[in-house]
């Protein structure tokens, strides 16, 4: 038997025009001899419609789309499944629909049928081949895991699995679908879908019940407590997982642009770290699209804590990336703002520094809206995390590429692009690495350096990374993560440091879920996300004090 695992290009909410892309692909399938052929999840519809599955007119649309492919293949020999919503009590499920010879049929005794993202850690006693429709958003590690999972299910059972997994066109609002199909049987992988792919494609594989099976290779051992949990210490490790989430920020940035019409990108540019990365992306998303960066607006402006070292390096990476660079000096129009609210420009309080945050933002908007651009945001997700941004300054964005990284990892990223990906930047790019982190809001010192450091206000960014991790990813207690921030980095903070920045990081982490609960999409890349569309759900008028007072 042959089977064929088909990832078509997703039109959210056109069942219509995914249809036409279902039958184009069945055809081309069964013309080379496949004798099953399956679609992912919700194929007619797009799995990522959200609470448009309630709406009838969906409904009764992906009904007649599936109609339309069964008259469409009346001579075909080969079985077509085919993922759609089916109305229930209450709303709907996702489903599936079998077509042979231009019927629906109720089932087919050769296939276990499978919809969702999980994939079951057994089967029932004689299943020879399951057919599984996917829609899963693709994060770092998953596929490894994926396979891992499949290889190992397979040995055991000795079973044959096409896993159809969701991929480009799917919405990118908060994750990336990659398209990650796979063919296993037996322990053995026979085909691959290469994942990120922006066009349909198919893969193919002649199952042999005979064949031998293949023990998979044990999963490595996790040593813990690991003092940088998002960072691999293997530097090739790393280096897999620095490519892939290059992988995931673009394909979420390209779909975005892509789905607006839109060939212009406009960001603020620091000479810091979270800018830097975002510039990347956005400059190795136009490379994708074949489109010039000159496309890029890349805007710095200087205000009253710029430091010449930090000027330097944000004009130097614009002219290395060869985008349309612009300098747009605030201090005036700041400055101007003082006098119309009546602040004493020599009170360097929060309002001195939030009026210069907000002004940024205005320019790249207002800049956006003159060129039929997009504003990429460049806030990452250990800023999220403690508040460390401005209320609609650079909290704000219409698509914020970084919204999951977090800075220790976007350290190495960083690195990483300076070597591989952006030889043309890489001195400044490593420049940039081993600047401080700083906001520069406050005025620089008598030599024009930097004078605020954000990790002297907040604390080191590794702690709260490792804080973040484990309260979010595993959910512990904050004596539990103290416990283990002090055997993680013995020898480098003492009891009386991590607790200190324990403490902040919990009172910042739970006061400024505000924030959160209005930030901008950006597309997911691994376990801890605070997205308050489904990944991170809090009130914003929620109370440390349980938390806190754990550490007593």
């Amino acid at each position: 038997m042959t089977v064929a695992a088909v990832t078509p290009r997703v039109w959210l909410a056109d069942p219509a025009k995914n249809a036409e892309e279902i039958i184009s692909l069945a055809c081309e399938a069964a013309a080379v001899g496949a004798d099953i052929i399956v679609s992912p999840e919700m194929s007619v519809t797009g799995s990522s419609c959200g609470d448009l599955f309630k709406q009838s007119i969906l409904l009764d649309a992906a009904q007649k789309a599936a109609e339309s492919v069964a008259k469409a293949l009346p001579s075909l020999d080969a079985t077509v499944v085919i993922g759609l919503p089916v109305p229930s009590e209450g709303g709907f499920s996702s489903g599936a629909a079998i077509i042979k010879r231009g019927r629906f049929v109720g089932s087919d005794s050769r296939f276990l049928l499978v919809t969702g993202d999980r994939i079951p850690e057994d089967l029932p006693e004689g299943t020879s081949l399951v057919l599984h429709l996917a829609a899963a958003p693709e994060l770092v590690t998953s596929h490894a895991v994926r396979k891992r999972t499949l290889a190992g299910l397979t040995y055991r059972t000795g079973a044959a699995y096409v896993y159809c997994a969701a991929g480009y066109g799917e919405s990118t609002g908060d994750a990336v679908y990659a398209g990650p199909s796979l063919i296993y049987q037996k322990g053995r992988l026979l085909a691959e879908n290469g994942r990120f792919k922006t066009e349909s494609g198919i893969i193919y594989a002649a199952l042999d019940p005979s064949a031998e099976a293949e023990e998979p290779s044990p999963a490595p051992e996790v040593q813990m407590p690991n003092p940088h949990p998002f960072v691999p210490a293997d530097p090739d490790v790393l280096a897999l997982r620095c490519e892939e989430i290059l992988s995931i920020q673009v394909n979420g940035l390209r779909t975005r642009l892509e789905h607006v019409g839109c060939k212009t990108a406009v960001l603020g540019i620091s000479g810091g770290l979270d800018s830097t990365l975002a510039l990347l992306v956005t400059a190795a998303t136009f490379d994708s699209l074949g489109y010039d960066r000159k496309g890029i607006i890349a805007v710095t402006m200087p205000g009253f804590g710029t430091s010449k070292r930090t000027h330097s390096n944000a004009s130097d990476l614009m002219a290395a990336l060869g985008v349309d660079a612009r300098e747009i000096p605030i201090g005036a129009a700041v400055s101007q703002h003082f006098s119309d609210i009546g602040h004493d420009p020599d009170n360097h309080n929060v309002t001195f520094e939030n009026a210069q945050a907000r002004e940024r933002t205005q320019i790249l908007m207002d800049i956006a809206n003159d060129t039929d651009g997009l504003v990429v945001g460049t806030g990452d997700l250990s800023e999220i995390a403690l508040g460390w941004c401005t209320y609609n300054g650079d909290h704000m964005a219409n698509y914020s590429v970084n919204a999951d990284v977090p800075k220790t990892l976007m350290q190495a990223m960083v690195r990483w692009a300076a070597v591989n990906r952006f030889p043309e930047a890489r001195k400044t790019l490593l420049d940039i690495v081993d600047t401080p982190i700083s906001p520069e809001l406050t005025p620089v010192d008598e030599h024009g350096n930097i004078k605020q450091k954000t990790e002297d206000i907040v604390g080191p960014y590794e702690l709260h990374d490792f804080f973040l991790y484990h309260l979010v990813r595993h959910a512990r207690r904050p004596r539990e993560i103290r416990s283990l921030a002090l055997e993680a980095f013995a020898g480098k903070y003492d009891e009386a440091t991590v607790d200190r920045w324990l403490r902040k990081f919990l009172w910042r982490f739970f006061s400024q879920q505000f924030k959160r609960s209005c930030s901008p999409e950006g597309p997911r890349v691994g376990s801890v996300c605070l997205s308050p569309r489904g990944a991170w759900a809090a009130p914003s008028d929620v109370s440390a004090a349980l938390w806190v007072s754990d550490l007593d």
